[in-house]
């Protein structure tokens, strides 16, 4: 059962409930109530939030470098050899490929071991 819902009837007739109710509200209850709200807004002391400040930009810095940490590499044998860096630099005839095999050792270990128990693994 759908009915057409009319937006400004329904804000009209919202406003005339409403005017109708403060119209029926006695004199004390309304003296009441606005001594309640201007109580209210007067006797709210203005928090300092200076700490929430602080929190907001010291714990993410804390987290940061807790997960960051354990992800520093210490160790220095795990530092790259320096064959390595001027194997990856370029050649200064243009070979970039024949001066990477020529510096480094391992290809020639590669191609010393036997073939046939590679081919077999």
């Amino acid at each position: 059962m759908t009915t057409e819902f009319d937006d400004d009837n329904f804000d009209r007739r919202m406003r005339q409930l409403h005017a109708g109710s403060l119209a029926s509200l006695s004199p004390q209850t309304l003296a009441r109530l606005r001594g309640a709200r201007h109580a209210a807004s007067q006797t709210a002391p203005a928090r300092g939030r200076g700490w929430r400040w602080l929190a907001a930009g010291v714990v993410p810095a804390v987290l940061a470098v807790a997960i960051g940490v354990p992800f520093l590499d210490k160790d220095p044998s795990t530092v790259p050899a320096a064959g390595t860096a001027v194997a990856t630099q370029p050649a200064a005839d243009g070979d970039d490929y024949a001066n990477a095999l020529a510096e480094n050792p391992d290809l020639y270990v590669w191609l010393a071991s036997d073939g046939q128990q590679l081919a077999m693994e």
